[in-house]
């Protein structure tokens, strides 16, 4: 079985040293992407080990043995705690032979890449790395490189305990979610792992992306939320709803046909008459019509005087997006 305490039955051989600047700068770059904090330093950071990651990425082989013997003299960290930081390492230099390889066969003018053994997986079964642990750390290895899709078939995986939960559906809501595909990737990870969020910033996030999928969807994760976050979210609801600055803004016709209690049409009410955002949103006055109507109050929204069934066309026309 393979010493994992033995820098070179772990690594191999490293001349030269494959980790160079323009990779140094890649990863440095993407831990700006995410805030200063790769999902790598989280992991450093949760085991107390966060004086390694100063040592990350390692800019040459004394400083990739410095950031192994840290790892591996952390006495207060469980083995395969140790084994899963090594392997992502590997998952690394794994990338790096592959870059190199890809690079000298176009010098060569080769087209067909020979095969490349993974020294990650390599390691995985002479270590007898334990496989949710190796199935996590590849899915937050993909997270840091931006591969947030194939990120999300190692982190779904059935067998994990969702941790970084909260991070994770940050970071998908805020740089996987496009124009083109919408919330998928943020929703997709929810459905499937069902995590208790614990933070503010994270909950918003996803219900920022429940919103821009299903208005209804996005009411119902607010109103299983104690009374204060409830009312904190359908304010964010019926803000992003009309905002033409978030992508879900023309939702106007589906929020004025929601049904609410009592509590949330004061709230809904109070948002769009004297809330301090009511004057910039320009739906908030016929989103208001629209929801006397749809409460039969058909009569108040008829003493407007003349002209009062144009306004209330052109009320369902704004909300609608046209389509009236």
């Amino acid at each position: 079985m393979l010493d994992y305490t033995q820098f070179d039955q772990v690594f191999g051989s490293l001349n030269p040293f494959p980790f160079d600047k323009s990779w140094s700068q890649k990863i440095e770059s993407h831990r700006r992407k995410f805030d200063g904090a790769l999902f790598f330093d989280r992991v450093l950071g949760a085991l107390n080990l966060g004086q390694a990651a100063k040592s990350y990425p390692p800019k040459n082989e004394n400083a990739l043995r410095q950031l192994h013997q840290q790892v591996c003299d952390a006495s207060n960290v469980a083995m395969h705690h140790k084994l899963s930081i090594l392997y992502y390492l590997l998952l690394d230099l794994d990338e790096r032979r592959v870059e190199q390889q890809e690079q000298q066969q176009q010098q060569q003018q080769q087209r067909r890449p020979s095969h490349i053994d993974s020294l990650a997986e390599d390691f995985a079964a002479r270590a007898a790395v334990p496989q949710k642990y190796s199935i996590f750390m590849k899915g937050l290895w993909l997270m840091d490189a931006g591969a947030f899709e194939s990120a999300l078939e190692y982190l779904t995986h059935p067998s994990l305990v969702p941790d970084f939960a909260d991070d994770i559906i940050v970071a998908l809501a805020r740089h996987a979610s496009s124009s083109k595909n919408g919330p998928t990737l943020p929703l997709a990870y929810y459905h499937a792992v069902q995590p208790i969020l614990r933070t503010s910033q994270a909950q918003e996030a996803l219900f920022d992306a429940l919103a821009q999928s299903s208005i209804s969807e996005a009411l119902a994760f607010a109103r299983a939320r104690p009374e204060f976050v409830h009312q904190q979210l359908f304010r964010r609801l019926v803000l992003g709803a009309l905002d033409p600055a978030r992508p879900h803004h023309d939702h106007g016709d589906e929020l004025a046909s929601l049904l609410l209690d009592g509590d949330e049409e004061r709230w809904l009410v109070e948002t769009l008459s004297s809330g301090p955002e009511a004057k910039r949103l320009r739906g908030a006055k016929d989103t208001l019509l629209m929801r006397r109507i749809a409460r039969g109050e058909v009569g108040s929204a008829g003493e407007k005087g003349k002209g009062d069934w144009a306004v209330v066309l052109e009320g369902f026309r704004a909300g609608s997006g046209g389509r009236a």
